[in-house]
């Protein structure tokens, strides 16, 4: 699993391409996944206790009889 410092320097490395990037669009998809490497960085920087929870869903609901 990757650590924060990780997601950290993919974000930093994604920036950078979309800076370098000469197309408008593929900027913008560097960019946005640039977000979302630091949005992971700082979830997994998080507490386990304040970090969003998955909801669990139990297979059965949902399926009448």
């Amino acid at each position: 699993m990757l650590m924060p410092d990780d997601y950290r320097q993919l974000a930093d490395r994604s920036a950078q391409l979309a800076i370098a990037c000469s197309e408008p669009s593929v900027a913008k998809s560097f960019l946005a996944l640039a977000l979302d490497y630091m949005r992971l960085a700082t979830t997994l920087d998080q507490p386990a206790r304040q970090r969003p929870q998955m909801q669990q869903h139990d297979p059965a609901d949902g399926f009448g009889d």
